[in-house]
């Protein structure tokens, strides 16, 4: 009996067929196959049942006339199949990539209905993922058939397949079984018919790998081919030299070429040697990727080229051409900068919330909140810690406090064991691999994570008691956010001049730069902590990059690269202000490093950035934020140096570095810009109702002289030293600011009983 009658009789019994979940997708092109469909069918059911392996077909029918279409809707019921018509452009390519998109199992088999194929090999394919992503059947044999179409396939076959993959691999077979994964890997645009070629070319290319099984190609049942033997040789031949010469130009312009081969898997969350959950490719672990190379190599011989043809359109020296672009680079910072406070005065993008709304909230109704407390050498700040931690304005059963320790800082480990902890805070002892810093300690964390919500609190920091709330009322009325930034304060920011001025430089950052940048729709550099997220959200974007020293800021591209928005939380978290030069030098050149990582990583591939971040205004904005802002300090320190020579000695070569355009915009800029972020660093002083501080914006000057020196070094040791972590030194101040705990249930506020969690003793 065949597979028609047997499917038919079933029915007889049953109104519903209910098949057991699909393990495979078979995705079958046809055009007028009406008369190879009945055998094709009864084929394909009996190799599976054989097989004992669920499956799926999936039929992607390209406008037939011979009744190919009704006849498969007439027995659609009959089997585990889904019927589409064609939407896309004709041509078996567009219905290949249709069917894949209609495909629910991980493994998509791919093969013609005119037989010629045997349907029968196809678990043995299966079979060979185990140790392969893409198997191929080899048509190693064949049903004599002396054509054209004949003679060139076995030419293409044998004469690309070297061209192409350097292996006599069948680049043209028509039966294929993948991986779901691989295909989604790969960018494909192909011709009518060169799905297959490209497929394996540009799988092979990320390094997917590849294997065959012999086959036997027989001869058509039944019906016509639908391939002209000239103009379908013409389109693969034409097309495969194409695909050959794009591939040996993106050698030499391998900025241009993504994805790259490192994010052929998803994120690797059982990565136990170094908690790098992303592809490396994303990641600061290797700074210089061919990408990189390639792109500075470019920009640097057209950087040269402009200035070679200004010097001689100009008669002047090449350093005096550097002078003028550098002072026309000034100009548009200041001009950018000046546009986001614009923006910033004139947005009203804060999300607030009123004490009413905070107290509506019933305990029984939050969600569980996280939050990570990386600690290192913390010993003196236990109390403070534990202080603001249980000052918090949340349910202590609805909190889960993970405090991140390495196993050897025994000092911190014992102040936090006779800290008599509350139940919900637990410390979770890392283990001891590198790299060794924050992001990668949080990475370890995020593993652990029970929470829906998540924020990261520094070992110095005394959030608003209500900025948990203020969180998940945020995410709760803007559902589209994935992060929430709040505001940044100093505790002690009269502690000295050093002191003074950072708060000054915070208080412009937080409330007139960040609202601005997020008003122009700029990806925002977030700060290390007192940020929220969606942890969902940090799991699908692979967490932290341990191998960043400004994790925060690469984490904010990130993100914004993905799609996922951000919003300002009108809270505010206080801190301590580095109170000497030195340890302000140490944690600005750590940032600065950072943000030179920062920039490296997302302009490997500088056009991908670009499409992902938004488009050319989004992408200048990084330009100018991240990488601009560590040009802009290393150029001040040069010309600093310059005009202190000037006004000392006044060498005649100064005055020639600056001709009459360049020395009008140069003090243009000079004086502008002084003035302007001084005034605006004073305002934003007196809007926090510092008006102790407002004064000493005077001497911003010589803070940003501080900035200059602390990039330049960041800069030197990006290359000397790249993931050092400058520490920096808490508890400095005698005694922070009280703060009043929120009084907990005493059965919730008695001292955990747990023992620390050893990390390593899982692993």
């Amino acid at each position: 009996m065949d597979v028609q009658k047997k499917r038919a009789l079933s029915r007889k019994f049953t109104d519903q067929i209910i098949y057991a979940k699909p393990e495979v997708s078979v995705v079958v092109p046809v055009l007028d196959e009406r008369g190879n469909l009945p055998l094709f069918l009864e084929r394909l059911d009996r190799t599976f049942e054989n097989a004992c392996i669920n499956y799926e077909v999936i039929f992607i029918d390209d406008h037939s006339s011979d009744g190919t279409f009704e006849y498969l809707e007439h027995y659609q019921p009959s089997f585990p199949m889904g019927l589409y018509r064609k939407k896309g452009k004709k041509g078996k390519s567009y219905s290949l990539l249709e069917g894949i998109t209609h495909a629910d199992t991980g493994i998509i088999a791919m093969i013609d209905a005119d037989l010629q194929y045997p349907p029968e090999t196809i678990p043995e394919m299966i079979k060979k993922l185990e140790s392969a992503d893409i198997v191929v059947a080899n048509r190693k044999t064949r049903t004599e058939e002396k054509s054209v179409r004949s003679f060139l396939s076995r030419v293409f076959r044998n004469v690309f397949g070297r061209l192409l993959l350097g292996t006599p691999i069948d680049v043209q077979s028509g039966l294929k079984v993948f991986r779901r994964r691989v295909v989604e890997s790969v960018p494909l645009s192909p011709s009518k018919w060169g799905f297959d070629y490209e497929f394996l070319y540009k799988a092979s290319h990320m390094k997917w790998r590849i294997t065959e099984v012999p086959i036997h190609f027989a001869a058509r049942e039944s019906g016509k081919s639908k391939v002209n033997a000239l103009g379908t040789g013409f389109e693969l031949l034409f097309g495969g030299i194409a695909l050959r010469c794009e591939y040996f130009l993106l050698a030499f312009f391998k900025f241009l070429d993504y994805p790259h081969h490192s994010e052929r898997f998803e994120n690797d969350f059982e990565n136990t040697k170094d908690f790098l959950f992303l592809s490396d490719i994303m990641s600061a672990k290797k700074h210089f990727y061919f990408e990189t190379v390639s792109l500075i190599v470019i920009l640097l011989a057209v950087f040269i080229g402009i200035s070679l043809f200004l010097s001689k359109a100009f008669h002047v020296p090449l350093l005096v051409v550097w002078v003028g672009i550098s002072a026309f680079f000034y100009f548009f910072i200041l001009l950018f900068k000046l546009l986001v406070v614009w923006k910033a005065v004139r947005s009203d993008n804060v999300l607030d919330f009123s004490r009413e709304e905070i107290a509506a909230l019933r305990d029984e109704d939050l969600p569980l909140y996280t939050v990570l407390i990386p600690l290192y050498q913390e010993s003196e700040v236990v109390d403070q810690i534990v202080r603001a931690m249980t000052s918090i304005d949340y349910p202590p059963e609805k909190l889960e406090m993970i405090i991140t320790l390495e196993e050897y800082d025994t000092e911190t480990i014992h102040a936090l064991e006779n800290a008599e902890l509350p139940g919900h805070m637990k410390m979770l002892i890392l283990p001891d691999v590198k790299p060794k810093t924050k992001p990668k300690a949080l990475n370890v964390a995020l593993l652990h994570t029970r929470g829906v919500f998540l924020s990261i609190y520094d070992a110095e920091i005394i959030p608003d008691p209500d900025q948990l709330k203020k969180a998940v009322l945020a995410f709760q009325k803007k559902p589209h956010l994935g992060v929430l930034q709040t505001r940044l304060d100093h505790y002690n920011s009269d502690d000295g001049v050093i002191t003074r001025l950072f708060n000054s430089e915070f208080s412009f950052h937080y409330d007139y730069f960040l609202p601005g940048l997020h008003k122009m729709g700029i990806p925002l550099p977030l700060s290390g902590h007192s940020t929220h997220f969606r942890v969902d959200m940090l799991r699908e974007i692979g967490g932290w990059d341990p191998y960043n020293v400004t994790e925060d800021c690469d984490l904010g591209i990130r993100l914004h690269r993905r799609g996922f928005q951000t919003g300002l939380l009108n809270s505010v978290s206080r801190e301590e202000a580095t109170s000497t030069f030195r340890a302000w030098a140490n944690q600005r050149s750590r940032w600065m490093k950072g943000f030179i990582q920062t920039s490296i990583v997302h302009l490997r591939h500088p056009l991908r950035f670009k499409d992902e971040i938004g488009g050319w205004g989004a992408f200048l904005g990084f330009l100018f934020v991240v990488p601009g802002t560590v040009l802009i300090n290393i150029l001040n320190l040069f010309f600093w140096i310059i005009f202190l020579v000037w006004l000392i000695f006044q060498p005649l070569f100064v005055q020639e570095l600056f001709p009459k355009v360049v020395l009008y915009i140069s003090v243009f800029t000079f004086l502008t810009g002084n003035f302007v972020f001084t005034y605006l660093n004073l305002l934003s002083s007196y809007q926090r109702g510092r008006y102790s501080l407002v004064k000493y914006n005077l001497l911003s000057i010589f803070y940003w002289v501080m900035l200059a020196y602390a990039t330049t070094r960041g800069a030197v040791q990006f290359i000397t030293n790249p993931y050092y972590w400058d520490k920096t030194k808490h508890g400095v101040r005698s005694e922070a600011p009280q703060t009043a705990p929120v009084k907990m249930r005493a059965a919730e506020n008695q001292p955990s009983q747990n023992n620390p969690v050893n990390l390593r003793d899982q692993i």
